[in-house]
């Protein structure tokens, strides 16, 4: 803060009055300057307060969270941090913006993960538009949330910004997820559904499927596939941005790259994408009614009492990733065809039935004489 003393001072032996100005900041050396007007006085210390506040927000200003999740998205990975998605951060800095990332707390976290629990689940159309859904987010969701913020504190700590991480150490818990969708599809559900496929009213309904079924993409990236992603001649299709927010290399295999050969000759000229609406070439297809009506026609609408146990479109991606497992491929490897970000979100459909569980130990724990 800033004070103004009068004092009395002889100059050419005659008494005058002077006025001293001190500024003294924590943080920061004192100064002081005499000044024979009060105005003067006045007016030096506006402009030493004024350099000193600067001073201090230039010091304090790498510290405020949203600063440092600037930095975090821009500097390359440091040993301990992991990915994490824009969207999540986004949310961090709506709850911890300003604050200085020193004074957030396990409570401040636990509250902002309250907030989560209730906050509405979204989906990205095509145009790029966030549509809210009637549900709110999942416990998974919110843990993936969580995961976000806490590389964010790795970094943070590594960078020596902060002396503790307010989430580790059991600080702020996960919560419990649910065991979510385990379907996969045996072969004669495959068949039959890529049968009904095939009888569909729109034509591309059976590569859709089998594109589904042999890449493990998603819905999303699949609608949103156009010609200019896919070189029939390497068999690959690109997929310039991901969910992750990543590119990704989805293969071809023979029987569909022939089909796609196929589809190229009745594209419409006046659309990119490959699975284009009829009603409308230069948008994709809405294919939820189709997909439903395949699936009913199949015998697989409600075939299970458990929600969570019938098959959905999603089923595909589950059934792909599942059989990269079961054939031989290790976790990295199957990542590399689905695209998730981290093998430990590839865990969950790298479970074993009772057979594969039996053949497993049968050929490599069984002991030869």
């Amino acid at each position: 803060m800033g004070s103004i003393a009068k004092e009395v001072v002889t100059k050419a032996g005659k008494p005058v009055t002077r006025y001293r100005a001190h500024v003294r900041r924590a943080g920061f050396k004192s100064q002081s300057k005499s000044f024979y007007s009060q105005a003067e006085a006045k007016a030096w210390l506006r402009n030493a307060d004024s350099d000193a506040e600067q001073k201090k927000e230039q010091k304090n200003g790498i510290y405020r969270f949203s600063s440092v999740v600037d930095t975090f998205v821009k500097v390359p990975p440091r040993r301990g941090t992991k990915y994490a998605l824009p969207s999540h951060l986004a949310y961090w800095v709506e709850q911890f913006g300003q604050r200085d990332i020193k004074t957030i707390t396990r409570a401040d976290i636990n509250v902002a993960v309250s907030g989560l629990q209730v906050k509405k689940a979204e989906r990205r159309t095509i145009e790029g538009k966030v549509k809210l859904l009637d549900k709110t987010i999942s416990a998974g969701t919110v843990n993936r949330y969580l995961a976000s913020l806490s590389s964010l504190f790795n970094y943070a700590l590594d960078a020596g910004l902060i002396d503790r991480h307010p989430i580790k150490g059991g600080q702020v818990r996960k919560l419990t997820e649910g065991k979510g969708r385990t379907r996969i599809l045996t072969r004669d559900e495959e068949d039959k559904l890529i049968a009904e496929a095939e009888r569909s009213t729109w034509p591309a309904m059976a590569l859709f499927l089998r594109l589904a079924l042999t890449t493990g993409a998603r819905k999303s990236e699949l609608r949103e596939l156009r010609w200019n992603d896919i070189d029939l001649e390497r068999r690959i299709a690109v997929l310039p941005k991901t969910k992750n927010g990543e590119p990704r290399t989805l293969p071809l295999v023979h029987s569909v790259r022939d089909a796609l050969i196929q589809a190229k000759k009745v594209q419409p000229l006046a659309s990119d994408f490959v699975f284009f609406d009829p009603k409308n070439p230069q948008r994709p297809k809405p294919i939820d009614s189709v997909w439903n009506h395949v699936r009913q026609r199949a015998g697989l609408e409600a075939d299970r009492v458990d929600s969570l146990d019938r098959v959905v479109l999603h089923s595909t991606r589950h059934t792909a990733a599942t059989k990269l497992i079961r054939g031989g491929a290790n976790l990295i490897q199957a990542a590399a065809v689905t695209g998730h970000k981290t093998v430990g979100m590839l865990k969950k459909y790298t479970h074993l039935g009772a057979d594969d569980v039996i053949a497993l130990a049968d050929r490599l724990l069984e002991q030869h004489k």
